[in-house]
This record gives C-alpha cells, sequence and structure tokens, in this order.
C-alpha cells in the first residue's frame, strides 16, 4: 500500500474557473500552482478556446485542482468543502468572500453539545459549490 498516495480535490466549473480560483485564494490563502488553457491548437470545440484546461492550487496545505467543463454542460457541484479557519474573524471573513453573489445557508454559529467548541457555517459560493467554514467557538476559549 502507498502511504504518500495524496486524495486532491478536482473541481469542474461552467467556464469560470479562473475566476473561482482567484476567488478561493482571496479567500483562504494560497497559490496557483499551474493552469493550463485551451487554445487553437488543442481544442476539442471552439467554445473552449481560452477556458481552463487543468489548475493546480493551494488552499492552505491542501492541494486542489479543477478546470472548465469540455462539453459546456452541467457540471457536478454536489460535494460540499469544508475548512478549518484559526478564528471566528477569518472564518466571518471568507464567509463574506465566498457569500458575494452566493448564498449564506447557515451563518456561522456554534455547534451544538458536545461540539460546541467549534462554530461552523455553510455558505454555497456563485459557482455551485458549497463550503463548511469552521472555527473555534470564541466563548469556549
Amino acid at each position: 500500500m502507498n502511504k504518500n498516495i495524496e486524495v486532491i480535490p478536482y473541481l469542474s466549473f461552467k467556464g469560470n474557473c479562473e475566476e473561482a480560483v482567484s476567488v478561493y485564494i482571496n479567500a483562504f490563502g494560497g497559490e496557483i500552482i499551474w493552469m493550463s488553457h485551451w487554445t487553437e491548437k488543442n481544442y476539442e470545440t471552439p467554445a473552449q478556446i481560452g477556458k481552463v484546461m487543468h489548475v493546480e492550487f493551494n488552499l492552505g496545505s491542501t492541494r486542489m485542482a479543477g478546470g472548465d467543463s469540455v462539453d459546456g454542460g452541467e457540471v457536478k457541484t454536489d460535494i460540499s468543502l469544508m475548512i478549518h479557519m484559526d478564528s471566528e474573524a477569518e472564518a466571518l471573513r471568507a464567509i463574506s468572500v465566498l457569500a458575494e453573489s452566493g448564498t449564506i445557508l447557515s451563518p456561522l454559529k456554534p455547534h451544538p453539545e458536545p461540539d460546541d467548541g467549534g462554530c461552523g457555517s455553510l455558505t454555497k459560493d456563485r459557482f455551485g459549490y458549497t463550503w463548511i467554514i469552521t472555527c473555534p467557538n470564541p466563548a469556549k476559549q
């Protein structure tokens, strides 16, 4: 068994991958490791030209990847992404960035007992992904 295997979430987008990655890096910090685009030399359909073929990026210590949908059809966004923030202020800032043209499904609030040492929020971003943002409960520190 290979213990060096890393599971990398791969997100698909409807032609706005580059914008989404920029929003995520703004919300959480991070960097783009690699990004390639479809060109007139490698496209499968003309609508792909200029769109992201593949991107790898870091959010904190998590490597993620993604790209724009090849066929331009619906993309599957029925996955939730959970990120632990170090403070309530950081969590609220990330939620605010993700909620721009998105929806806060559940505001940041303490978890119920026995998990009430932390707080959590659900936010659906404008790209269709749901983010579970957590942080320590300031009332319990």
